[in-house]
């Protein structure tokens, strides 16, 4: 476990549609968002059943309880892939503790955005970890559970991790460089 320190720094964040290929794990897990909150603008917590999400979801997936109208969140639910990334289990913790003030703000505002709209909204995210220089690029999308009429009590949020190294992204654009620059000599066809 990485000591109380150790930050994660957010690299880049970017809201991106709701909308991804058909069968893959995240429309299969937005479709079944949609059965749970049947007729209604959201599901309620009663509703969630976290062991019909997609196999390779599930241990990617968080689900925060909304404090105070967003004033803070914590953590009902961190999936054990996020432990596995992050090393830390944070479980009944609060974001406002969390991994570093760039990954709570932008967490904060990704979180902010579903409370503002009371409608899924999807991130792709880049995050560098400490020690390591691993950058972690997942997508993020961000469900709203409502137990309250018109008020977004809880967040789900189901995540695909991608993982590349520092390192190797700069030894890939060294072996391809060459290739660029031929590329870019070329003349038109």
């Amino acid at each position: 476990m990485f000591g109380a320190k150790v930050e994660f720094t957010v690299l880049n964040i970017e809201e991106i549609a709701c909308t991804f290929p058909q069968g893959s794990p995240l429309a299969d897990t937005l479709a079944l968002w949609q059965t749970w909150a049947d007729d209604k603008p959201a599901p309620t917590w009663a509703d969630v059943e976290l062991y019909n999400m997609p196999p390779i979801v599930l241990p990617q997936t968080l689900v925060v309880d909304v404090i105070d109208q967003g004033a803070d969140f914590r953590y009902r639910f961190w999936g054990t892939d996020y432990t596995a990334h992050y090393g830390i289990d944070e479980t009944g913790l609060l974001l406002s503790n969390s991994i570093g003030p760039s990954f709570v703000e932008a967490t904060r505002n990704q979180l902010q955005a579903v409370l503002d709209r009371q409608a899924p909204c999807a991130f792709d995210v880049a995050i560098r970890a400490p020690r390591t220089g691993v950058v972690q690029t997942k997508i993020n999308l961000r469900l709203p559970i409502m137990d309250t009429p018109r008020e977004v009590t809880k967040i789900l949020t189901a995540t695909l991790f991608n993982e590349t190294t520092l390192s190797h992204r700069n030894r890939l654009v060294e072996a391809f460089s060459d290739d660029i620059k031929r590329k870019e000599k070329s003349p038109v066809d």
